[in-house]
């Protein structure tokens, strides 16, 4: 009888223990350049959509204070992973020496524009001269514009530039004290939906989609790299399917997002959710290499990036590009 109790003890416990070989997932930091927003709901939906479980992966995101901080703080390991413009890495890494390296595009096509309003008589870059134009402090789009203005064989020396709070653009727009404003195609898709409510009908000039460079993308540390390269290679794996399951279900994009964030609107939300998915999969380089990386697009992702701070560092841009094995 007390044999009998015995068994029924130890089986009562065996099924509390964990299985044999269980473990727990493994634990990645990733931080946003910004406030997360649009498609950046897609890695809230991998938290239950199975891409992250697929990988054994376990995510916690903070939201970032611009793309140079990003990178900053990947590189210093307060975070494994990043989300940032590609040229941005590539200059923290040669010229303030952070130690990162991309692992994955996300936007194959750079999101720089422009917004103005459909009235203005803005129509490209050549009618932005003899005009204001404003810009938040430490805009990537505006250190990019000269470039595109020369191609388009514009001036910008004839634009009146003004630097002004992020918070402080559209209202300046909308009152008509500038005439455009540099912004993504993603930032401004949500912006059109504010102006429309304001009865104001807003434009957006794509310029970046000239340029023939990557535009955001994921980065890590490289102690990360070096430390856990295992767990690397299955978070890089984890992400990339988080977008694939966007894409063909960008309804659950927008609905992870809300449910991390209800103060936000989804009609905008889905509309810049739209304008990234022409910036992750509706283009050619996409059709052509997929998530591969296409290394001449990266060479003109440093060139530009050097070319728009002054910077003269040299070396191939290959060296800012981690390959999994």
């Amino acid at each position: 009888m007390i044999y009998g109790k015995f068994i029924a003890l130890a089986a009562a416990a065996a099924m509390t223990l964990p299985a044999v070989g269980a473990r727990a997932a493994d634990q990645v930091k990733f931080m946003f350049d910004w406030i997360p927003s649009g498609i950046n709901g897609a890695l809230y939906a991998g938290k239950t959509n199975g891409c992250f479980e697929e990988q054994d992966i376990e995510f916690t995101f903070d939201r970032g204070a611009g793309g140079v901080d990003t990178v900053s703080k990947v590189a210093s390991g307060l975070a494994d992973l990043g989300r940032a413009d590609l040229g941005t890495v590539m200059l923290g890494a040669s010229g303030a020496g952070a130690k990162v390296k991309a692992i994955l595009p996300v936007y194959l096509i750079s999101p720089f524009a422009i917004l103005t309003l459909s009235d203005s008589g803005i129509n490209g870059l050549k009618d932005l001269e003899g005009r204001v134009l404003a810009h938040g402090p430490g805009d990537s789009a505006i250190q990019m514009l000269p470039i595109a203005m020369e191609n388009a064989g514009a001036d910008l020396s004839k634009v009146k530039t003004e630097t002004v709070d992020f918070a402080a653009l559209l209202g300046l727009l909308i009152q008509g004290k500038s005439d455009a404003q540099t912004t993504f195609m993603t930032t401004g898709r949500i912006l059109q939906n504010v102006l429309k409510k304001a009865g104001k009908e807003g434009t957006l000039i794509h310029f970046g989609d000239d340029l023939d460079m990557y535009g955001s993308v994921v980065f890590a540390s490289q102690t990360f790299l070096d430390t856990r390269p295992e767990v690397a290679a299955r978070a890089k794996m984890a992400l990339q399917c988080a977008y694939l399951k966007a894409k063909d279900d960008p309804v659950s994009v927008a609905d992870a997002l809300l449910a991390e964030f209800p103060e936000k609107k989804r009609d905008a939300e889905e509309a810049s959710i739209s304008a990234a998915m022409a910036l992750i999969f509706e283009n050619d380089v996409y059709k052509a290499n997929g998530f591969t990386w296409n290394m001449e697009r990266v060479d003109a992702t440093f060139k530009n990036a050097k070319q728009a701070q002054g910077e003269t560092a040299s070396g191939d841009a290959s060296q800012f590009i981690h390959s999994f094995p």
